[in-house]
């Protein structure tokens, strides 16, 4: 277990979470092809997933070990002092079985590892042990830029710009009755209008669900590292008492699974709340650009 009470740092692809400026968008994700910058907005946020549940996975496993190996130190020093008549054999059987249950639940993070590992190759067509540490680099999302993304998650939703110049170019010859796509019957542009405002109402509901679904990612996260800030002070107070021969080696061990339990719930908290953020950016299509694979003249 580390020494200081900051938050660790599973958020975002460090290798993709900069802008690239270097390079000109592809002629072949220009301003009309809206289905294509759909499907990689799509597929970028999958990716974020599958990329998130590993990095987590890895961090629970790491937290998992660190545990178990400061458990069999102190089983070692426990030992040591029932030999020297400074201990009791309960304590020591009782720390015995705790060591146990931490290396159930080491193996349990290794099964966890590899699922996780083996959708990402799966996915990625790399190995789990190429992913870089996952980083957030936008941070908290102030409140310009969440209603931002609200607007921008009506338009997307809609299809509203591919839908206007598809149906301006029939408009502009004179007819009256817009085509659908996949070769359905001709709709009416009074009908035409009447679905762009239904979908403009159920994508401002799918986004006022997701931003209502990061806001509680967050605060289940405060509330969270609270918890193991404390988690962490208790162990350290408990660790010098056992060390210096005045604290229950009980009381140590106990406070060593409490402080690895909280880890681990933060550190999955914080996956979710990462998870948020992409979702809020997907709904809004902007994904792509966020990461820096399109240039402003695309989508939005």
């Amino acid at each position: 277990m580390g020494a200081g009470s900051e938050l660790p740092m599973p958020q975002g692809i460090s290798r993709v979470s900069e802008p690239s400026d270097a390079s000109s968008p592809d002629a072949s994700l220009a301003v009309a092809d809206e289905p294509a910058l759909r499907r990689l907005n799509d597929l970028i946020n999958t990716t974020l997933d599958i990329c998130l549940h590993l990095d987590t996975a890895r961090l629970q496993l790491q937290n998992a070990i660190s545990t178990q190996r400061e458990m069999e130190t102190v089983l070692e020093m426990v030992a040591a002092r029932v030999e020297a008549g400074q201990a009791h054999q309960t304590d020591h059987r009782r720390i015995t079985t705790l060591l146990m249950a931490e290396r159930d639940k080491v193996s349990e993070a290794v099964r966890e590892w590899n699922r996780t590992g083996r959708r990402f190759t799966q996915h990625t067509r790399l190995l789990p042990a190429q992913l870089e540490s996952v980083v957030d680099t936008v941070g908290p999302l102030p409140a310009d830029e969440m209603d931002r993304l609200a607007e921008a998650c009506l338009w997307t939703h809609a299809d509203v710009h591919f839908s206007l110049r598809q149906r301006a170019r029939y408009l502009a010859d004179g007819r009256t009755e817009l085509p659908l796509e996949s070769g359905r019957a001709p709709e009416d542009v009074h009908a035409w209008i009447a679905r762009m405002e239904e979908v403009r109402a159920q994508a401002a509901a799918d986004f006022s669900s997701a931003r209502e679904a990061y806001l509680d990612a967050m605060l289940n996260l405060d509330r969270e590292h609270a918890c193991f800030v404390r988690a962490r002070s208790l162990r350290r107070t408990a660790e010098t008492g056992f060390r210096h021969g005045s604290g229950s080696a009980l009381h140590f061990t106990d406070a060593i699974v409490e402080e690895s339990r909280r880890m681990h719930a933060v550190l999955a908290l914080q996956a979710r709340r990462l998870a948020a953020k992409h979702q809020l950016f997907a709904l809004a299509g902007l994904l792509p650009k966020q990461f820096g694979l399109v240039g402003p003249l695309t989508w939005h």
